[in-house]
Parts: structure tokens; C-alpha cells; sequence
């Protein structure tokens, strides 16, 4: 008998060593469990604060990019209505159309990429359904929040420059002769008494992003 590993020498040294083969093939393996530990579900969900947060930053950018068309769609609405007024006068507010009807390509088309860029982003759908661990679960809470006051302020900009871009294609329509002068009047007309409705909502959205919690 080995005092130190209490196997015996004699004959029972094969028989023990079949034994103990046999006990390791019958244990289960330590390094084959693909259970995600605590670790790897912390750092999935901080992927997904960190991928929302992208996404939410691209819908803040759109916003912004939509609200230079948008104020320059309000000016040229409010040109008429303060003329009307008499606040202005019929020259002034000729020299408003004319700046902010040059910058309107500008405006529609960089706001269109920048839709374009979020559009393409995933959404934080993934991270609203999660179940995720305590010390993340509120910076989520917060995403998904603002989540929703982005997705409120990304539709109604997206409505407001929509007025505005249908109203320089309308403009241009005209000056190339595709429209009769009184059908453009009629036109204008129609999206100058409508055209507050999309600018309020704009501008009310906007302003609820600004107070909805931060992501990432």
C-alpha cells in the first residue's frame, strides 16, 4: 500500500485505474457550459444601452436638421401673415421668401440624409424586451423612454419639412411653367392656413425631447 496515495501496488492497481477513467468520462464538463454567466449578460446589455444610445443621437440629429427647413418654413409663412397685417411690407417680405426659398433645397436635402442615417440604425426594441440586470435596468428604463419622445419628434419634423419641400416643389413647378399662376396661389394659400398645425406640433416635440432623460 502507497502511504501517500493509498493505491495498492498489487494486482487492484489496474481495476482502480479502469475505475477512475470510467469517473472521469461519467463527469460532466466544466468548460462545455454556454449558460452566459453574469458577465456576459452585463455586457450584452450594455451593447444594447450602448447601440439604443446610437440610434437615439442619429433621431436627435435628424430633429435638429429638420428644424433649420422647419424655421425657415416658418418664416416664409409668417412673412405673409405679418404683410397681411400690415407689419411688414410688401418688399420685406419678397426679400424673405427669396432667402429662405434659396436655402430650402439645402434644407430638405440635408435633413433627408440625416433621416436616412437613423432610419438605417436598428431600434431599441431589443433593449425595451430585456431582461436585464439591476444596475443596467435603469440607464434602459431611460433609453426607452427616450426612445419614445425621439420617435414623437422625428415624425412630427418629418411633417413639418414635408410641408415645406411640397411648397418649393410647388414654387419650382410654377416657375418652370407646370402650373397656372392662380393654381400655385391657391396652393400657397392652402399650406400657408395649414402650415401652423405641423410647425406647433414640431416645436411642441422638440421641446419634450429636451426634457425626456438621457441614453448611454
Amino acid at each position: 500500500m502507497n502511504a501517500l496515495t493509498g493505491d495498492d501496488p498489487g494486482g487492484g492497481s489496474a481495476a482502480t485505474a479502469d475505475a477512475s477513467r470510467v469517473d472521469s468520462a461519467d463527469a460532466p464538463s466544466r468548460g462545455g457550459d454556454s449558460t452566459p454567466g453574469s458577465f456576459e449578460l452585463a455586457q450584452a446589455a450594455r451593447d444594447s444601452v450602448s447601440a439604443c444610445a446610437t440610434r437615439l443621437a442619429a433621431g436627435d440629429a435628424y430633429v435638429e436638421k429638420a428644424g433649420v427647413g422647419i424655421g425657415h418654413w416658418g418664416e416664409h409663412v409668417q412673412a405673409r401673415t405679418d404683410m397681411l397685417n400690415g407689419t411688414v411690407g410688401q418688399e420685406e417680405m419678397r426679400a424673405i421668401w427669396k432667402r429662405t426659398r434659396l436655402a430650402g433645397p439645402d434644407d430638405v436635402a440635408q435633413a433627408t440624409a440625416a433621416l436616412e442615417e437613423y432610419q438605417a440604425l436598428p431600434t431599441c426594441e431589443e433593449l425595451a424586451a430585456a431582461d436585464l440586470p439591476e444596475n443596467i435596468a435603469e440607464q434602459a428604463a431611460a433609453c426607452v423612454e427616450r426612445e419614445t419622445a425621439v420617435t414623437a419628434a422625428v415624425d412630427a419634423a418629418t411633417a413639418g419639412l414635408q410641408d415645406w419641400a411640397n411648397h418649393l416643389n410647388n414654387m419650382a413647378a410654377h416657375a418652370d411653367g407646370e402650373m397656372t399662376a392662380q393654381h400655385a396661389q391657391d396652393l400657397w394659400v392652402a399650406s400657408w392656413e395649414a402650415a401652423p398645425v405641423n410647425i406647433g406640433a414640431y416645436n411642441d416635440a422638440r421641446a419634450q425631447l429636451a426634457a425626456a432623460p438621457a441614453c448611454g
